[in-house]
């Protein structure tokens, strides 16, 4: 890692400069000496929930030498159900240091947007279970019901059982077969 950062094993082992560090570095190197700053909100939902953070790192003379961008979202992660609006700034700051290589290997991500990335990739990779959509408990009954009346004469009532849970409803239960039959019977 450049500029000999103290640094932390991160999952994976891959060393990683945490902010405070980069940070910490920029301020107290002679050769950043007169240079700036500066971070801002720049967009943020009117509740709060989800912020978005611009770092400017500029040279003495005010040309931009670096920019970082952050968003988070309060509910992100366990990491950002109380701090996002800090995270999002402290990740915003570390991403524009980061292209100026301090504390980076060529990676930009903040510990935190790590941290987080690990935590949704764990989220995503968990079978979600689709909950059935039964056809009487839907307010598509009475289309059925139309369905049913429109094709009773050129479809079986095994097609039209088969047409429903291949298109929408999933596997009928035994209720709903017996509805769709009664249906089809005309009673």
């Amino acid at each position: 890692m450049s500029n000999q950062l103290k640094t932390i094993k991160v999952q994976g082992g891959k060393e990683y400069a945490e902010v405070h560090t980069r940070v910490n570095y920029f301020r107290s190197q002679e050769k950043y000496k007169d240079w700036g700053e500066d971070t801002e909100m720049i967009a943020n939902a009117e509740d709060m929930s989800w912020v978005l953070f611009k770092t400017i790192i500029s040279y003495p003379d005010g040309r931009i030498a670096s920019t970082g961008h952050a968003f988070e979202r309060q509910d992100g992660s366990r990491i950002n159900q109380r701090n996002h609006v800090e995270n999002c700034e402290t990740s915003a700051m570390g991403r524009a240091l980061g292209k100026l290589g301090i504390g980076s290997d060529g990676s930009i991500a903040s510990y935190e947007e790590v941290a987080n990335a690990i935590q949704n990739q764990e989220k995503d990779n968990t079978p979600k279970e689709t909950p059935k959509e039964y056809i009487l408990e839907t307010d598509n009954w009475a289309k059925a019901l139309k369905y049913i009346a429109l094709k009773k004469d050129t479809m079986s009532l095994e097609q039209i059982i088969k047409t429903f849970e291949d298109q929408k409803y999933g596997k009928l239960t035994t209720k709903d077969k017996t509805s769709v039959k009664k249906a089809y019977e005309g009673k």
